[in-house]
């Protein structure tokens, strides 16, 4: 038997509720999977109003959570919504005790504000980072993965990085077998390549606009697919390399050979997400030569490769 309490605030996520509740609260005996004991714990032991829709009625006042083997900690639809100083202690109490903590999404605000994150590794949805980063400086925020795990306190990236970490969870206390067949259930794989960098939604580059860098930039774009490289680059400026290193890092804050490689990648990206192209067609029109080289390039920067990044993103 392993028993699951889940901590039901005012303002609860449904969809951070409904992740756990498929995992620990669907009977599944039939496939060898569990048995799971889920608890809904809340303040008093009252009905919580959840967000964007429904309600919850509790099975266990907070206390409930202290004879668990699990507690997770769903995010809340305001990140900094104060969190009741009777939640702080019962999370206190039950990490003095060995039960094993675990956010999901901004539920790691949570956990924050019960110090509970302190020298850890911990991230959150992509959005909520720089927040996060203000309630808990030091957290060893990991803004690239899918979730962390530090033993007995444990968080997730936003939204759907909730189901990775539950099947994390399974896999981590049950065995992979287990995880496998409930992931296969569920109709999702038993983990997802790479991490939450890839869904990260990065605005365009910056153009600068420094003397004749923009223009110079702006020619480049357009082609990519050439062999070009910081002496084309410096002499389209009409300055000399050296000269055009230091005016390019002023203007843009980085360096002419890095801010070409993200450009390549970037525009190699979208031909992913929005053409059939053959991955060594797309190395070519981005730039960057061979099939194996974008592959190399993309998974240093997102952790998968172009046909991983092509199934998970390509626009119907």
């Amino acid at each position: 038997m392993y028993t699951v309490g889940l901590l039901v605030l005012p303002g609860t996520r449904t969809f951070d509720v409904a992740v756990p509740a498929e995992v620990w609260g669907v009977d599944r005996m039939d496939g060898a999977i569990g048995p799971f004991t889920l608890r809904t714990c809340t303040p008093g032991r009252k009905p919580v109003t959840m967000h964007p829709v429904g309600e919850i009625r509790a099975t266990h006042g907070l206390s409930g959570l202290l004879d668990c083997d699990l507690v997770l900690v769903p995010g809340r639809a305001d990140p900094h919504a104060p969190v009741p100083a009777s939640a702080i202690r019962v999370l206190r109490q039950a990490h003095a005790a060995g039960i094993t903590l675990a956010a999901l999404c901004s539920g790691a605000f949570t956990l924050a504000a019960a110090g509970l994150l302190d020298g850890r590794p911990a991230t959150t949805h992509w959005r909520f980072l720089a927040a996060l980063a203000e309630c808990a400086p030091a957290a060893e925020l990991r803004p690239e993965v899918l979730f962390t795990d530090d033993g007995d306190v444990l968080t997730s990236a936003g939204v759907v990085g909730g189901v990775d970490l539950c099947l994390h969870l399974v896999r981590r206390a049950h065995g992979a077998a287990q995880a496998a067949r409930l992931a296969k259930r569920m109709v999702m794989p038993a983990a997802r390549s790479g991490g939450q960098r890839q869904f990260v939604d990065t605005p365009l580059p910056h153009r600068p606009e420094g003397p004749d860098i923009g223009s110079t930039v702006d020619w480049a774009r357009r082609r990519l697919a050439e062999p070009l490289g910081v002496p084309e680059l410096a002499e389209r400026a009409g300055m000399s390399e050296r000269t055009f290193h230091r005016a390019f890092a002023a203007a843009t804050g980085t360096t002419p050979g890095r801010w070409l490689l993200a450009e390549r990648l970037r525009f190699a990206r979208q031909l992913l997400e929005t053409t059939g192209l053959p991955v060594a067609r797309v190395a070519q029109r981005a730039g960057l030569g061979t099939a194996a080289n974008l592959r190399r390039r993309l998974h240093a920067e997102l952790g998968v490769g172009p046909a991983a990044y092509r199934r998970t993103h390509q626009v119907p």
